[in-house]
């Protein structure tokens, strides 16, 4: 998605309309429109406003659609960072494996695993509902409700204990040097 989509899509999940958004950050109506529609793209000062005003971390605005040598250079570098290892999982219904990273300091994965854990279940109970549009309609809102934690992710975590646990991690590894600084 591009920016402007990912503005669009998280101001109408959090129920603001254009002027809103705009009253916000301090912008007039037709800034957000041309943020959204693509004309005008934000500096990264106006991206994080934006990103504040939605209460969302600025990599969700971000353009999210990159290739998959992007998306592997982008583990590399989480790998690297977390601890990462390759386990390989083998499927005996199909015969085939994959593969998983895991991560050794990356305290937050719990979180994120519950959280699908409760959204699988979402999509279970929409799956055994008989009516199509009524199945269609929870298979759509447990999406939505899925999506909105990952943006909207620590805020909407129960445990504030693993962001600490995480905040601490990271600081030792600012400390020692081998924490890339955000710019």
């Amino acid at each position: 998605m591009t920016v402007g989509e990912n503005i669009r899509r998280i101001r109408k999940a959090r129920g603001l309309t254009i002027k809103e958004l705009g009253d916000l950050i301090g912008v007039s109506e037709s800034y957000v429109r041309a943020y959204e529609t693509g004309r005008r793209n934000p500096k990264a000062s106006s991206l994080q406003i934006i990103a504040d005003a939605l209460a969302v971390n600025v990599e969700v605005l971000k353009n999210s659609d990159f290739d998959g040598i992007t998306a592997m250079h982008r583990l590399f570098q989480i790998f690297r960072q977390y601890g990462g290892k390759l386990v390989e999982l083998p499927d005996p219904e199909s015969g085939s494996t994959s593969i998983a990273v895991t991560f050794d300091s990356l305290a937050l994965m719990r979180s994120w695993f519950l959280r699908f854990e409760e959204y699988e279940q979402e999509i279970e109970y929409a799956n055994s509902i008989k009516n199509n549009l009524e199945r269609g309609n929870a298979l759509l809102d447990a999406e939505e409700a899925f999506d909105l934690w990952m943006d909207m992710y620590p805020q909407l975590d129960d445990d504030p204990t693993l962001l600490q646990i995480q905040e601490q991690h990271d600081a030792v590894l600012n400390h020692l040097g081998s924490h890339p600084n955000e710019n």
